[in-house]
């Protein structure tokens, strides 16, 4: 696994607990909130007072470096969560950009199987003289090419065919 994808896996698992410890705190607030009221032990037992909602860090009771740090992990899941939506977006488009010259690709390696050799090609002659059975260095004798530029020419040929059979 590269080392991009290891630091993308290790901020997901850092968001993912950040949130299950943010869920949990909630949870305990809202479970302790749903008490409707709780009696008073210190002057009347009868006397009956209701739960202080929630106002805030303050209720919480944590020491104040807590807090600090709870608000830095939400500055940081805030920031983690504004970066992966920016390299999504970017990974998005590049996506697009590449199915995009994909497709172009595929259209342009269609259109050039199509394309026909005019007969007055060197190519076209080499491959019908060829094809009579003449040897490579009469075929160079008469289009006028080294000896070497046909043998490449046949062989570049046949490499072409044997792949066009290959496909399909």
């Amino acid at each position: 696994m590269s080392q991009e994808h290891m630091q993308q896996l290790m901020m997901i698992a850092g968001l993912g607990l950040i949130c299950w410890l943010l869920m949990r705190g909630k949870m305990r607030r809202r479970r302790q909130l749903q008490l409707p009221t709780t009696f008073s032990l210190g002057h009347n037992g009868n006397a009956q007072s209701s739960v202080s909602s929630f106002t805030g860090t303050k209720s919480l009771g944590a020491p104040a470096e807590v807090l600090r740090w709870q608000v830095e992990l939400h500055d940081l899941a805030r920031e983690l969560k504004a970066e992966l939506d920016s390299k999504l977006v970017a990974v998005r488009a590049m996506t697009n950009s590449y199915d995009q010259a994909t497709r172009r690709l595929a259209e342009m390696i269609r259109l050039a199987e199509q394309v026909q050799l005019p007969t007055t090609s060197p190519l076209a002659e080499v491959r019908r003289l060829s094809a009579l059975g003449w040897a490579p260095a009469k075929i160079a004798q008469t289009v006028s090419l080294s000896e070497t530029d046909v043998a490449q020419l046949l062989a570049l040929d046949c490499k072409r065919q044997a792949e066009k059979t290959e496909r399909h």
